[in-house]
């Protein structure tokens, strides 16, 4: 039994322990690193069967079962830009349900892409439509601009900073822009400026084109080539800046709904 002074001292101990918790979280340091649990499938060689399954049985499927897909996917049915560029009607919407952050599809997806590697494989993975009409779109586009970008990023994530010279990946999709203060504004904790191959300019396509996305895909692999602080460099643009350069391509899924088990499809680039 409590008494009452003990009782008392009992709550007000649980709730300091829980703000020191919640605290905890919100400073929490994420890794940088591989993201090996992550879906990046890129669909080399088995792009006629995946296209089928999404036409057919998945992108219904998925609509169906995922109310929040389905007010942003009948929104960019409405919105969606008319299809240039030797793209579809189905990736333009893919590109607009993906940038609308007024319905925050991004999030879900996002979040199920960075950890969904075994439902992926399982065939218990909730959004195979979306992934791959996004990743379709970005290759048809990065092909045709036949270029690679500067880009930059900014978040209020803190990752681990002791990645000088390593290989990174995102582990999913991942949004930056060519104008350095478009990313200013979405996070000064860590920010990247990064040099990539595999992204795609969104140019026109986005819900918010203003922003001059470049999407990158989860599959391309970066080198950490600096990593700059505030506290070396007080002007620097935000607290940690990360500067990574394309090192080539890494798709452990790739193709994995057709062929067992699934072989990693890498291609490595000599860095410079």
């Amino acid at each position: 039994h409590f008494s009452s002074c003990g009782f008392l001292f009992y709550i007000l101990y649980f709730h300091v322990t829980l703000y020191c918790l919640r605290d905890e979280n919100n400073g929490q340091i994420y890794p940088l690193d591989m993201a090996l649990n992550s879906v990046d499938d890129q669909y080399e060689g088995c792009r006629e069967n995946i296209t089928d399954l999404v036409e057919t049985e998945y992108l219904k499927k998925e609509i169906s079962n995922l109310p929040n897909f389905k007010k942003a996917w009948q929104d960019g049915e409405r919105n969606a830009r008319t299809a240039e560029d030797n793209l579809t009607r189905n990736h333009l919407i893919a590109i607009y349900v993906y940038t609308n952050s007024d319905i925050n599809v991004y999030r879900d997806f996002n979040n199920a892409g960075r950890n969904g590697k075994q439902k992926y494989d399982d065939r218990t993975f909730t959004w195979y439509s979306l992934h791959f009409l996004l990743t379709e779109a970005m290759q048809i586009l990065n092909k045709t601009q036949k270029k690679c970008f500067v880009t930059y990023r900014g978040t209020n994530v803190i990752f681990n900073k002791y990645v000088l010279n390593t290989e990174v990946r995102f582990g999913s999709f991942t949004s930056s822009s060519l104008d350095r203060t478009v990313a200013e504004g979405f996070g000064s904790k860590s920010c990247f400026e990064i040099y990539t191959c595999e992204g795609a300019d969104l140019k026109k396509y986005p819900k918010f084109p203003d922003e001059k996305e470049v999407l990158i895909p989860p599959y391309e692999m970066f080198k950490v080539t600096a990593v700059r602080t505030r506290r070396e460099e007080p002007d620097l643009w935000c607290d940690t800046v990360f500067t990574l350069k394309s090192s080539g391509t890494r798709s452990d899924l790739n193709c994995a709904l057709f062929k067992k088990p699934a072989k990693t499809h890498q291609i490595c680039k000599t860095i410079h």
